[in-house]
Order: structure tokens, then C-alpha cells, then sequence
């Protein structure tokens, strides 16, 4: 199963559509702020999360959520403001904004974790100028895009302002479940 989460008017054929806006043609009303997800474990493929994650409250739950119905190895994409793009802080329903690092704390092997479930980061792509399809700006557009993914971290510190900020960010994130089951059973044998 393929979800499309938070579809707004993006209905994708071949998805399951999921939004809390009944008038949009999703094939599933819900709010994704309510938890649990209409799905069951383990029962997911893949799934998109475009412009979405920003608007919900609590990003970690919301992982951990898309964790549960996910298969093992299924396929995440998010896309997402980058903090420093115009867009970010100019919606007003907006209540987080990323940068490359933002989902590094979910990989196993990260210094800094806060969860007990998985994922690898397989894309980490900036996208400079996203809302801007202007003729004469797509080949300039083709080369920065390149440029500042060569390394999207050094890009952000030196090259964001500069070149007025980045609008997107894409993520692309592999569910790993077999280490979250390995952790969780270390952790019960440490505490007998």
C-alpha cells in the first residue's frame, strides 16, 4: 500500500489519499494529528508526506507513527520548508521548519537519539527556489540546485542567505525495523 498523507488537493492515483478535509477527493478522512493512523502495523509500502509535516504539532509522535504502519525497508518521502526560505515563516499554520540534520537523530548509529525505532536517511536534497518555475530561471536553477547539494550542511551555513534562502527540503528515509527490535530486547535484558 502506497499512503499519500496529508494529499490536500494533490489526490495521487494509485495511493491511498489521506486528509482531514472531506471536499479534496481523499479516499480516507483524517486528521493526522489524531493517533493512532487508520492503518495497521507493518502494513504500509510507502508514503509521501508533501508540505505536511510542518503543520503538525509533534514530529516525533507523527515518526513514530508512520514507523508503526510502515513495513520493514518501505520507502518515506518528505518534503518540508527549509528554515531558511521565505515560505517558512510565512504561513501562518507553520509550527516547525527543517534543515539537513533534522531526521540524522532517528539513524542508529547517531550520537543524539530520541527514539527507540529507525530510519536511514537515504536523500537529504535542498531545493533552492521550489515555487519559481520561470523559463529563464530553470537552467540557473538546475546548476545551484547541484551546487548545494555537492554538501547540503556546508551549503546551509555559507551559501542560504546568500542566495535568499532555500524554499525545500527533500527527504528520502528507509524504515529500519530490525534494530529497534534488537535495542528494544537489549534494553528488557538489561533491566533484569
Amino acid at each position: 500500500m502506497k499512503l499519500n498523507l496529508g494529499a490536500g488537493l494533490n489526490i495521487k492515483e494509485g495511493w491511498v489519499n489521506v486528509d482531514f478535509i472531506p471536499d479534496n477527493g481523499a479516499d480516507i478522512i483524517h486528521n493526522l494529528e489524531e493517533f493512532p493512523y487508520p492503518f495497521k502495523d507493518n502494513s504500509v509500502d510507502e508514503i509521501l508526506m508533501d508540505n505536511v509535516l510542518e503543520h503538525l504539532e509533534d514530529t516525533i509522535k507523527v515518526m513514530k507513527e508512520l514507523y508503526r504502519i510502515s513495513k520493514p525497508n518501505a520507502l518515506i518521502t518528505i518534503i518540508v520548508p527549509h528554515y531558511s526560505g521565505c515560505m517558512a515563516f510565512g504561513h501562518l499554520t507553520h509550527k516547525r521548519f527543517f534543515g539537513s540534520g533534522s531526521f540524522k537523530n532517528f539513524e542508529e548509529d547517531h550520537w543524539e537519539r530520541y527514539t527507540d525505532f529507525s530510519f536511514k536517511v537515504l536523500e537529504n536534497k535542498l531545493i533552492w527556489l521550489d515555487c519559481r518555475n520561470w523559463f529563464w530561471i530553470r537552467p540557473i536553477k538546475k546548476v545551484i540546485d547541484w551546487i548545494i547539494n555537492v554538501n547540503p550542511f556546508m551549503s546551509e551555513r555559507f551559501l542560504a542567505y546568500p542566495l535568499g534562502g532555500f524554499d525545500h527540503i527533500k527527504f528520502k528515509l528507509n524504515v529500519i525495523k530490525e534494530f529497534a527490535e534488537h535495542h528494544n530486547q537489549v534494553q528488557k535484558e538489561e533491566k533484569k
